[in-house]
């Protein structure tokens, strides 16, 4: 779901920018008054891990592969505001050192999966209301998980598909199900280790788990 640059119009990618930079400023203060006093070290320490665990990549099938994008992950651990935050930090590194995604598609990217990653946190709280355990939560974890690179998906292909670069080849009717197909798959995997990751964590360790606090009060 890495836009490169040259895949979408400059026209999408500002309008994409200014959408991103919107919820990134009402996340910033969401989360300074949500969060803990620590708020730069949380983020750091986060990003950290959510980057080195995207590094992994797990086999899918006809030799494609994909890896996890961490956004539901992170919305438990930090809450929804802080986990956008986080994943923006993590999309950014990527993009200026490693030219995983472009700068100018910078906006689009965060957009996809870590506005969406970060408020899959509501489809969570939509399954298993203020109940932090049993089968409801970890059924709202994985559903959540899955979603959120289904929709990040969803929106890669509309953007590019309305792209001059892809309409000649036939614009959305090609992208959209070309992002879909693969993503379904990828979704799966993604579901699977962050519903297991977060049981592991809610098991041993559920101080750590910041955003079960604020599932409990938030409402939708």
């Amino acid at each position: 779901m890495h836009i490169p640059d040259g895949y979408i119009s400059p026209e999408a990618a500002a309008t994409m920018a200014v959408i991103s930079i919107i919820f990134l400023v009402l996340s910033w203060k969401k989360a300074k008054a949500t969060c803990p006093k620590a708020l730069a070290p949380l983020l750091a320490v986060s990003s950290a891990f959510v980057f080195a665990a995207q590094m992994i990549n797990f086999p899918i099938i006809y030799g494609t592969s994909g890896h996890l994008v961490g956004g539901t992950f992170l919305s438990i651990i930090l809450g929804p505001y802080a986990a956008i935050l986080s994943m923006t930090v993590v999309l950014l590194m990527q993009a200026l050192f490693f030219a995983d995604g472009g700068i100018i598609a910078l906006g689009a990217n965060i957009f996809n999966m870590a506005v969406i990653g970060g408020l899959s946190f509501y489809i969570v709280k939509l399954i298993a209301g203020s109940s932090i355990k049993g089968k409801r939560f970890f059924i709202g974890v994985f559903a959540a998980s899955w979603l959120s690179v289904i929709l990040g998906a969803l929106a890669c292909g509309l953007q590019i598909g309305f792209s001059p670069a892809f309409i000649e080849a036939g614009g959305i009717t090609v992208t959209v199900p070309a992002m879909l197909f693969w993503h379904v798959l990828i979704g799966l995997g993604e579901a699977t280790i962050t519903t297991t990751a977060i049981t592991q964590l809610h098991r041993v360790q559920p101080a750590i788990l910041n955003g079960l606090a604020f599932l409990k009060r938030e409402a939708i």
